[in-house]
Order: C-alpha cells, then sequence, then structure tokens
C-alpha cells in the first residue's frame, strides 16, 4: 500500500491500542452484531489460525483486518465475487505475472494452468487491458 493510499484512510487507521480493546469485546455484546459481521470475524480467525496464527493473534488480526475494510467501503454495498470466479481472477493475474515479468512462454502457461493456449492468449490480452486502463485512464 503506497503512502498516498495510506493517507486516504486518514488517522483512525486501526492501532495496536484499538485492536487490543476490540478483543475484550464481550460475547453479549458481540452476540447483537449482525450475523454477517461476526462470521467475517470467525471467518478471518480460521483461516489466520490454518496458517499457523496463534488464537490471540489471529483474533487481533481478524478485527483489524475487518476494521480497514469497514473503513474502505463500510455502509455500501460491494460485490464480492463466489469463490470460482474469485479464483479464476487470481489464476488470470498469477497467469499474467507469469507471462509478463517471469517471461514464461504461453505453451508452459497452458500446461501449467491446465488450460488451452488460445485461453491463455485471451487472458494474457484481457490482463493487458485492465494494466493499461490502471496506467492510462480512458480520455472519454
Amino acid at each position: 500500500m503506497s503512502e498516498e493510499q495510506k493517507d486516504l484512510l486518514g488517522e483512525a487507521s486501526f492501532t495496536d491500542d484499538l485492536a487490543s480493546h476490540m478483543s475484550e469485546i464481550p460475547a453479549e455484546v458481540r452476540k447483537k452484531w449482525p450475523k454477517d459481521l461476526t462470521a467475517l470475524i470467525d471467518i478471518f480467525s480460521a483461516a489466520l489460525n490454518r496458517m499457523g496464527y496463534g488464537e490471540e493473534e489471529a483474533q487481533k488480526i481478524s478485527l483489524t483486518l475487518l476494521h480497514e475494510q469497514s473503513m474502505y467501503c463500510g455502509g455500501r454495498y460491494f460485490y464480492l465475487p463466489k469463490k470460482d470466479a474469485l479464483q479464476r481472477a487470481i489464476r488470470n493475474i498469477d497467469l499474467h505475472r507469469d507471462w509478463a515479468e517471469k517471461g514464461i512462454q504461453p505453451s508452459d502457461l497452458a500446461t501449467k494452468y491446465d488450460i488451452s493456449v488460445k485461453q491463455v492468449y485471451l487472458i494474457i490480452e484481457e490482463q493487458r487491458a485492465y494494466c493499461r486502463k490502471r496506467i492510462q485512464p480512458e480520455l472519454f
């Protein structure tokens, strides 16, 4: 995250002090939170536990992630793709990086990602367009 992006979050960015207070929220208060909010904390914590983080550290990181997410998109709806669509998008980004940064040939990418060479070329074309739009937005 660049300094400019951090500035967009403002001074209210999650601090260690605030994180320590968040973990002390009583269970009866958390029960009143929306079901999805509690589920997100549990999902984040479980994933962090699987990655080897301790229970307390996973809880603290989960609350930090949720707080940062609320600062970014709190109060508005946003689209979160389903698992397959998200995995495909991540695969496409990885494929493009392999091609653009590592110089892996499309035929080798097709083997690596278990797709056709034609699909590789379509993904590269699509990802190049996304990269171009990020660097050079449309004028009109």
